[in-house]
């Protein structure tokens, strides 16, 4: 994963978050805000990946404040305050992760990027002592056996 999908995944975690710790009220509140938004907004963030149609309204951390200052706007009062208080609860207790996902001023976040590693990493006389064990060894075939015992009649 690059560090510009992670953001908007870190972004697309705290709302699902959010979500689970509503009641009836708050939720009836967010979807009603949710598809208050122009349809490229709300389709755009379900989209939630590169490449899929109107992803680019989430893809950098500037769309995603845009999204969610616009979404915060059609909230009902009382939703858009719990959630304003939620946005310091979960950063507080998280971290930076949804402040880094809609501002440039905490950088980016770590890639899951492939890094090989070095043969020589680790215990190599370990490592080489188990490849000559299993070259010297001999393989024999497996027979399946029943772990029950057989009556004999």
């Amino acid at each position: 994963w690059s560090p510009s999908n992670i953001g908007q995944r870190n972004f697309a975690v705290f709302g699902g978050e959010f979500l689970m710790k509503q009641k009836v009220e708050g939720l009836r509140g967010f979807f009603d805000g949710f598809f208050k938004l122009p349809l490229e907004m709300w389709a755009g963030f379900l989209a939630g990946w590169p490449g899929l149609p109107n992803n680019d309204k989430h893809e950098t951390w500037s769309a995603r404040l845009l999204f969610g200052l616009t979404f915060v706007s059609k909230l009902p009062p009382a939703v858009a305050l719990d959630m304003f208080l939620s946005i310091i609860g979960y950063s507080i207790s998280e971290g930076v992760a949804l402040p880094q996902s809609v501002t440039p001023l905490l950088g980016l976040p770590d890639g899951y990027e492939y890094k090989p590693k070095s043969a020589e990493q680790g215990d190599v006389a370990a490592k080489l002592e188990a490849r000559r064990m299993i070259e010297e060894s001999s393989t024999e075939e497996v027979i399946p056996v029943d772990f029950e015992e057989q009556v004999e009649v």
